[in-house]
């Protein structure tokens, strides 16, 4: 993948999405704002109701978001 795509990219504009990698493991990407400050919140599950595969991860990096995306190959769904 290119060295400056964006999450804005990867959501294709949106501020949520539905990835899975080549293992066929599901991850939801939400992306919300309190106050003026952004956050992410990626939960691994097929959806947000099913048993997740992992812990999910909280964040403030766009950059973090972008590199666990990129490196194990989760696709938009």
């Amino acid at each position: 993948m290119e060295k400056d795509i964006t999450l804005g990219q990867l959501l294709r504009g949106k501020s949520s999405g539905k990835f899975v990698n080549n293992n066929g493991e599901y991850c939801t990407v939400l992306r919300y704002y309190i106050g003026n400050k952004q956050k992410f919140q990626v939960i691994f599950g097929e959806n947000l109701y099913s048993l997740a595969t992992r812990a999910a991860i909280n964040s403030t990096s766009e950059k973090k978001i972008i590199k666990l995306l990129t490196t194990e190959n989760f696709m938009l769904v």
